[in-house]
């Protein structure tokens, strides 16, 4: 009895988060800005904190590693290398890389709420404690697509800006960063 009505408050603390977030956008606040900032928050036990801002904020979390450390930076990191004066892009460059950047963030956030909303679905199937096994395998795959479709949008990011800098920008670039440039074998446009 005890734990049925704990499950039911859990239940219910769970929906009425989800309902804010989705009422509220989701939190599109950055972190901390304010207690309200704060409410908006999806209640998702399984992910951590980190992991729900990176997804509503449609950062990169290491998706696009496979990129970064084979010779293809990624637009956010080379929009802050330019603008801390270590790389110097050309107007043209600069505006190209931040229409990249902004096409990512916007998809990658969109996706970002999707996971989100699909991950409390599934915590809150779970408990219920009336999930069966066809539901689950759906769902998880559902999350499965959408995770593949982030990674692949911050990927593409990688792909498309490296083909934009001369190979002296993407070694700055990898100074600025703090690590060994790839290989000279690197494919980047110039």
């Amino acid at each position: 009895m005890k734990r049925d009505v704990i499950r039911g408050i859990r239940l219910a603390a769970l929906g009425l988060a989800m309902l804010a977030c989705s009422a509220a956008g989701m939190g599109d606040q950055p972190a901390g800005a304010s207690p309200a900032a704060e409410r908006t928050r999806p209640m998702i036990n399984s992910l951590s904190a980190e992991e729900i801002r990176g997804l509503q904020e449609g950062e990169g979390m290491g998706l696009a590693r496979a990129a970064e450390l084979n010779g293809y930076p990624g637009p956010t990191h080379v929009l802050e290398a330019a603008s801390a004066g270590k790389i110097h892009l050309y107007v043209e460059q600069r505006q190209a890389i931040e229409r990249i950047h902004a096409a990512m963030k916007a998809k990658a956030q969109t996706l970002g709420h999707q996971i989100l909303a699909e991950e409390a679905k599934l915590e809150a199937s779970f408990g219920t404690g009336r999930i069966v096994e066809v539901d689950l395998a759906r769902q998880v795959e559902d999350i499965g697509r959408k995770r593949a479709e982030l990674r692949l949008i911050h990927l593409q990011a990688h792909l498309q800006t490296a083909a934009l800098l001369r190979p002296q920008q993407i070694e700055e670039y990898y100074q600025f960063r703090g690590f060994a440039a790839p290989s000279p074998g690197h494919r980047g446009g110039h």
